[in-house]
């Protein structure tokens, strides 16, 4: 990247994947002798020309495909051998042949980017040089920014007097939190510090569905999103900053509830708090502030607050306010299998899309924070028929297309904003392109009853705070915040969404595998997150004073590892545990914690060892009354049913240096699985079987075998797997072939051996066992 001085330039970004040749020093003045950063690019990208955010400018350097030009810089005050081995495994990165998830990327850039994320404090930084730090070391924490975040390190001080008696009158809260950035790129980014008695608020948050986050608020109406490396970091932090900070209160629930219907606080500074109460933060897209539609005519032009059918029904989701396409969901959910946790599926729900995701956050804001919606959508604006353009139709919108479903955002109804209008006026002058009808895209078209942008939220906010919606809002609060958010009051009310976005369905911190962590990652980012649970029971009207309410557990537990750790160890066949096949028994369980989990291995995974061959295993697949995120199965109905013991036959085969292990089954399955944390890494399912390849495998193949898999082994060079079934079938691992295996035997073959790459040896149903003459080369 290149930010030259002059903002009517445009900043140039220079990607490595269009440089042939990792950049390199060359001297171009042989008098001078001076070293110079080159390098020969393809291609340019330009942004923010003339200081204006407009979409990415994707330039060629060469007018010829064959040639590229020369790039070439003066390094002022780095050292370019110093820059040149920082740049390396970046370049090395862009260019490798395969495409690496984000989990392996990070890991490849650790030794380039560990090294600069430092715990150590700078007490140069220090305002006060009578400032003492209260940590030895600095907690490594993330600044989070919406789509972005930025490494650096944290920490308290306290102000120390030498006088005791000058310290005893001044209060410690004078003291200061130090947020040091990381120096990534060798600039030193400026040190953010405020002192103690400058934080209103402190909250823990969750950031990307892990207990690590902690937001700060200032009097000043500024917040800063903190993300730590564990909860105990975090917590550690939290409880220092509030006991250094004695006058920080605060606000309660039950308080703000009793304050709400005594008309103390109004309706929207209500559900700002409890957005704030259910970790819903300006500073990260995926958990944005929720607010609800309440008006449902955009069309006179006049607005009656006085008439019910001006409101949009607030004890309904936005899906559910189309009678017709909400009958199309239900359809759906119907239609989806139930009770297949244990294969991999998610459970039925009824939207797969939710009310709050980055990109309707940003389809609100393009006009007011155009930065974030060309970052999200690589450098471009949406499509112009796409963009908001229209308050009718995006009402409309929401009524009635499958894939919308979603509610506003504060700026609707804020009136104290100092942006109360940036965000529907086009202010900026952006190239927001042209609709189809070729329409220009530039300010909002707002109803005909608003004269103005301001106008019209003057006009939303008294319709916030009318009667009638007064009378109604604790319904829209039972959906989002309350006991209808999940479980089967979610479904008796058509509110359940896809699992993932309900708090503690998943924990990352447990997630090894990588695809699976980059699919749990993209999704939070993609699809959003529901708000945290608050209350338990219906929530009181803002009449009925003095209800009480049951309110939901603040913090969360953390969630129990998402499959068990598998030993290593070498066992004897003595060691095995005796499996009894037992007869079904509804769980014991009604209000289990946790529900939804990736297949879990019985205990007798951990006891496969080499060639231990046709070992007769319970595999049981168990439903909970209640599942982690609180939806309860109907036992009564056969879709919902789960087979309480399916006996298979499990074959397996532990690789030499004991960190793979293989295994077939009745079941018709082939899987190559992870001794040391269980994870299934490819999955195999054999023509003919009514088999579910686990979600999030590597590998999801079909293999072409007759009938049920009997036996299995491994060569010793491991490249080949051998199937015992009507025949012998042997599979290539590296290149997914498969090729049969000609063999004298006149029933199906029951196991297996492969003794060397020479022969091997097989069993039979007909009562042989024969010692052939390999009839495969493991060189082909």
């Amino acid at each position: 990247m290149f930010e030259p001085q002059d903002v009517m330039q445009p900043i140039l970004k220079f990607p490595f994947r269009d440089m042939d040749e990792s950049p390199c020093a060359e001297i171009f003045d042989e008098e001078s002798n001076e070293l110079y950063l080159s390098f020969d690019c393809n291609a340019v990208v330009e942004m923010k020309e003339r200081n204006v955010d407009h979409p990415y400018t994707h330039r060629v350097l060469a007018n010829s495909s064959v040639y590229s030009t020369k790039v070439i810089f003066s390094l002022v005050h780095s050292k370019i051998h110093d820059f040149l081995q920082a740049i390396a495994p970046l370049w090395s990165l862009s260019h490798k042949k395969s495409v690496l998830n984000k989990i392996d990327e990070e890991r490849f850039l650790a030794p380039v980017l560990e090294p600069r994320h430092t715990d150590v404090f700078d007490a140069s930084l220090l305002v006060d040089f009578r400032e003492r730090p209260l940590y030895t070391k600095c907690k490594l924490v993330d600044r989070i920014v919406p789509l972005l975040k930025f490494p650096g390190a944290m920490m308290l001080t306290n102000l120390r007097f030498a006088d005791p008696v000058e310290s005893m009158s001044r209060d410690v809260a004078s003291s200061r939190v130090y947020f040091q950035p990381a120096q990534i790129n060798n600039i030193g980014d400026p040190v953010l510090n405020f002192e103690y008695t400058k934080v209103v608020g402190l909250h823990k948050r969750r950031h990307m569905l892990k207990q690590c986050g902690l937001e700060v608020l200032l009097d000043d109406r500024q917040s800063f999103f903190y993300s730590f490396r564990s909860m105990q970091d975090r917590d550690e932090i939290y409880v220092t900053m509030l006991q250094l900070n004695q006058t920080l209160q605060q606000n309660c629930t039950r308080e703000m509830l009793f304050k709400w219907q005594h008309r103390q606080v109004s309706n929207f500074e209500y559900l700002s708090f409890l957005n704030d109460q259910a970790g819903r933060t300006t500073n990260d897209l995926t958990q944005y502030p929720v607010f609800p539609w309440v008006i449902a005519d955009y069309k006179t032009d006049r607005l009656d607050l006085t008439d019910p059918h001006t409101f949009r029904d607030l004890s309904k989701p936005v899906g559910a306010l189309n009678a017709d396409r909400l009958a199309y969901f239900q359809q759906r959910f119907h239609n989806m299998p139930s009770g297949m946790e244990a294969e991999g599926l998610p459970p039925p729900f009824l939207y797969g899309t939710h009310y709050s995701t980055p990109g309707y956050v940003l389809f609100y804001l393009v006009r007011m924070a155009p930065e974030y919606m060309l970052c999200l959508q690589n450098g471009k604006f949406d499509a112009p028929d796409r963009l908001f353009r229209s308050i009718a139709d995006t009402y409309q919108s929401c009524l009635t297309n499958h894939a919308d479903l979603k509610e506003l955002i504060p700026a609707f109804y804020d009136t104290d904003s100092p942006h109360v209008c940036e965000w529907l006026q086009n202010t900026r002058n952006l190239d927001l392109g042209t609709t189809q009808t070729l329409a220009r895209v530039g300010d909002v078209d707002l109803p005909p009853w608003a004269d103005s942008a301001h106008d019209f939220v003057e006009k939303h906010r008294e319709a916030l705070e009318c009667d009638y919606v007064s009378e109604h809002l604790h319904e829209w609060i039972d959906l989002i915040f309350g006991y209808k958010q999940q479980g089967a009051e979610a479904l008796a009310a058509n509110n359940l969404f896809y699992y993932l976005s309900y708090e503690g369905a998943v924990n990352l911190e447990t997630v090894t595998d990588p695809v699976d962590r980059c699919s749990f990652e993209a999704q939070i980012q993609e699809f959003g997150q529901t708000p945290k649970l608050l209350f338990q029971s219906p929530h009181p009207a803002r009449s009925q004073v003095g209800m009480d309410v049951s309110l939901a557990p603040m913090d969360v537990a953390t969630p129990p590892p998402v499959l068990p750790s598998v030993s290593t160890r070498l066992i004897s066949e003595e060691d095995l545990p005796e499996v009894v096949e037992q007869p079904p028994v509804a769980s014991s369980s009604s209000s289990s914690s946790w529900g939804f989990k990736r297949p879990t291995l019985s205990s007798t995974f951990s006891g496969l060892t080499k060639n231990v061959s046709g070992f007769k295993a319970s595999l049981r697949r168990r439903c909970m009354e209640r599942s982690s995120w609180g939806w309860t199965f109907d036992h009564t109905t056969a879709a919902a049913m789960w087979d309480e013991s399916l006996p298979h036959f499990l074959h397996s085969n532990l690789s030499k240096d004991m960190k793979t292990v293989f295994t077939t089954s009745d079941d018709g399955t082939f899987k190559i699985s992870s001794s040391d944390d269980g994870v299934v890494r490819r999955s195999y399912t054999c023509a003919g079987t009514s088999c579910f390849v686990a979600a999030g495998c590597i590998h999801m193949t079909m293999l072409r075998l007759p009938g049920p898999v009997r036996c299995l082994d491994v060569s010793a060079d491991e490249k080949y797997a051998f199937f015992g079934s009507a025949d012998l079938y042997m599979f290539a691992l590296e290149t997914g072939r498969v090729g049969k295996l000609s063999l004298a035997h006149a029933a199906a073959v029951t196991g297996v051996c492969v003794v060397d790459d020479s022969k091997f040896v097989t069993c039979s149903l007909d009562g042989t066992i024969k010692v052939q003459s390999a009839m495969w080369k493991p060189s082909d």
